[in-house]
């Protein structure tokens, strides 16, 4: 995925290739249903339907959402009352039930809610719920009011609610006050001031007294332009003796952040310092320890992390970066302990990491054997996978992008109550029919029984590893790479134009037909797009001298990852954990570890994520 593909900060990455048609170049696979047995079906699953009686529910389905926009309610009742359990119908009573709140009409609201399965209800739809008195949830306020950016309308109605009535944490809600202040959320700020009785004055320097318009002064260092100033530090000092020391904290907090997203990590630690460390959120927390990461601090960035909230204490990041630091600090036993925890979550790269920290290795060997096929039919006759596969179908004969969205909608609602042999079987299923990407999904969620050829497939192999070879790079980082971007899925397209199973930009594939004589339409076929991302990254790798930057590079631009190199050697781990683009980062780290699976199913003599890693040269 080239860099211009990118938007700063954005963390969704992997299934963005969904947004668009698939090229008529590439040969859909030919789906392969196991014919019905005798075999029962699956507990609590439907009866298959006729594949037309599928497309013809999704078209509907699409004309209900529509309807409901332009605020017919009656479309969606009729659709609910004639159609099955499924994902779509589950999305229909959410974006009804969200319809029916905004217009107080609690009644029909109530007996809808009770329709939805408690987790069949969407963040919004439990707000109105609340708001309604239709269902008691404790919890729910005093999770929103952590949330210092961005909610639904609904969510924003009920925090009101409960603040106009004296029911919020008033520390709490001032925080997601000037956290809304700081996110440029001025008209939910606004509201969420007006109901906690201290509204903010208009404009929002014009002065004024009481907690609104200190939080309005607060605004000229905290907005986004106010943070960028060269100054900050001196802003923010002058303006405390009109603040608080919470107003004057997450000031310093906010300035950190800053400082940490363009490297300067002295100066973010000094700001972060400062901070009132009750008014840190999760962001800021993980780019204070990142600041002292960056600079090999250990002892600080230790009392940083267990200075953080238990729940990111418990993230096998930080579980692992707290026993680096114990480690590098001579306490040896409780390091191991931590190691041992990050390398029990999972198959992650954290957890990869510690287990190599341990002494151990990738172990990609199978611990349980395939599916029979009776089991495989057993799960083709569950109505709902039978759905999906049906949308699939219909999808791949039409390239209708939309269409094969909803069907991994319905792989999901199917698969969400699996155990774990059905899981596996559904996995067999899915990468029968060419439905790559749910197959990875069903055998990703298994955490006891492991399939490893399930979850790391490798299809195209022969023209995968004759293109790596001929651009010098290594088969299994090329399918780490096209694991994450893609997920195998042929014809893949992003909404921005990236392209096939390596999401080639169109532009980049013009610039490396010219280089190696290709035809650029040879972008939108399977062979094509192999052999113009492999030759891209090997490029990247040969320019940036390095699998971390190049693979960085291919996400985010060459140019950035250049930028994010350090003054001095920097170890590719801590390289990759501070770069500043989330979605970059989170990228980074799974094709690499994506990368070391690959390498051990490949049986190719480099197998350690933490070699691979290596280190990166200074600027």
């Amino acid at each position: 995925m080239q860099h211009t593909r990118l938007k700063p900060m954005l963390s969704l990455l992997a299934l963005s290739v969904l947004a668009a048609c698939s090229s008529p170049t590439e040969t859909p696979v030919d789906p392969k249903v196991p014919p019905a047995s005798s075999s029962q079906v699956l507990p609590g699953t439907q009866a298959v339907q006729n594949p037309a009686e599928v497309v013809a529910a999704y078209q509907w389905y699409q004309s209900v959402l529509t309807a409901l926009k332009a605020g017919d309610q009656n479309s969606a009742v009729q659709f609910l009352s004639q159609q099955p359990k499924s994902a779509m119908s589950q999305t229909v009573r959410n974006q009804l039930l969200k319809s029916l709140g905004r217009q107080n009409n609690w009644p029909l609201f109530a007996q809808h809610f009770n329709q939805l399965a408690a987790d069949e209800r969407d963040q919004e739809t439990r707000c109105y719920a609340a708001l309604g008195n239709i269902a008691a949830d404790n919890s729910l306020a005093a999770e929103l009011v952590q949330e210092l950016g961005r909610l639904p309308e609904g969510c924003n109605r009920y925090l009101n609610q409960q603040a106009a009535a004296g029911r919020l944490n008033a520390q709490d809600a001032w925080r997601r006050v000037r956290g809304l202040l700081s996110n440029n959320q001025i008209s939910d700020a606004r509201n969420l001031a007006a109901a906690l009785g201290s509204p903010l004055p208009n404009p929002l320097n014009s002065g004024g007294s009481g907690q609104g318009a200190q939080e309005a002064r607060l605004h000229s260092v905290i907005s986004a332009d106010g943070r960028k100033a060269a100054n900050i530090g001196e802003r923010i000092q002058a303006l405390s003796g009109s603040l608080t020391p919470e107003q004057t904290g997450f000031a310093w907090a906010v300035a950190g952040h800053h400082q940490a997203l363009n490297q300067n990590m002295d100066t973010a630690l000094a700001y972060f310092d400062r901070a009132d460390r009750r008014q840190l959120s999760t962001v800021h927390w993980e780019w204070y320890a990142r600041a002292a990461l960056r600079g090999q601090r250990w002892q600080k960035l230790g009392d940083i992390i267990r200075a953080m909230p238990p729940k990111l204490q418990a993230d096998p990041t930080w579980q692992y970066w707290l026993a680096r630091s114990l480690a590098a600090q001579g306490r040896q036993g409780e390091a191991q302990n931590l190691y041992r925890q990050a390398a029990a979550s999972g198959r992650n790269f954290y957890a990869l990491m510690a287990t190599e920290a341990l002494g151990g290795k990738v172990d990609t060997r199978n611990n349980v054997a395939d599916s029979s096929r009776g089991d495989i039919q057993r799960v083709a006759q569950d109505g709902h996978i039978a759905r999906a596969l049906a949308l699939f179908q219909a999808a791949q004969g039409s390239g209708d992008w939309n269409m094969r969205r909803q069907a991994q909608a319905e792989w999901r609602y199917a698969i969400k109550n699996y155990n774990e042999d059905t899981l596996l079987a559904s996995a067999h299923l899915a990468h029968d029919n060419g439905f790559y990407e749910m197959g990875i999904l069903s055998a990703d969620r298994t955490n006891h029984k492991l399939n490893y050829q399930l979850r790391y497939i490798s299809p195209f192999r022969d023209l995968t590893t004759r293109y790596a070879a001929q651009a010098h790079v290594d088969p299994a980082w090329v399918y780490g790479l096209i694991r994450q971007e893609s997920r195998f899925m042929i014809g893949a397209r992003s909404h921005v134009g990236a392209t096939g199973l390596m999401q080639v930009m169109p532009a980049t594939a013009n610039e490396i037909a010219r280089k190696i004589g290709m035809n650029p339409g040879d972008l939108h076929t399977i062979e094509g797009n192999i052999r113009m991302g492999t030759w891209y990254l090997g490029d990247a790798r040969n320019r940036l001298g390095h699998e971390v930057l190049a693979t960085a590079g291919y996400n985010a631009g060459p140019g950035r990852a250049r930028r994010w190199q350090a003054a001095v050697p920097l170890e590719g781990a801590i390289y990759a954990e501070t770069i500043p683009f989330d979605e970059t980062r989170d990228y980074v780290k799974k094709v690499m570890a994506n990368a070391t699976y690959y390498a051990s199913l490949f049986n190719e003599p480099q197998t350690s994520l933490t070699r691979r890693m290596g280190t990166v040269a200074a600027k």
